[in-house]
């Protein structure tokens, strides 16, 4: 059986939460209800939510926006630049903390 939706979001956010506490702990995280809520030491954020309507994870931060698709081998995939989330994210929070953010699916 195929893993549902919101089920395959919630389990995306809740591993990248786990992964950015403990590779930097410096940023602020909350994961509330399919949102997952980056506060960076810059008083920037970083917004993760579903988007149920087209099944997409959309990502929204001051470098501009980013909408991810589920592949059928499950992963997460940026529809403009073919990244996956982790990748994407990680380059992101490698950028704005100047340390390496090794993410994975």
């Amino acid at each position: 059986m195929t893993q549902s939706f919101a089920a395959a979001v919630e389990e995306c956010l809740q591993g990248l939460l786990e992964q950015i506490e403990a590779q930097a702990p410096e940023v602020e995280a909350d994961l509330i209800d399919s949102v997952l809520s980056l506060r960076l030491p810059d008083d920037s954020e970083i917004i993760l939510n579903r988007q149920e309507a087209v099944e997409q994870i959309w990502l929204a931060c001051s470098d501009g926006p980013a909408r991810f698709d589920r592949n059928a081998a499950g992963s997460w995939v940026d529809s403009r630049s073919g990244q996956t989330l982790p990748a994407y994210l990680g380059r992101i929070l490698q950028l704005r903390l100047g340390q390496p953010v090794a993410l994975e699916s």
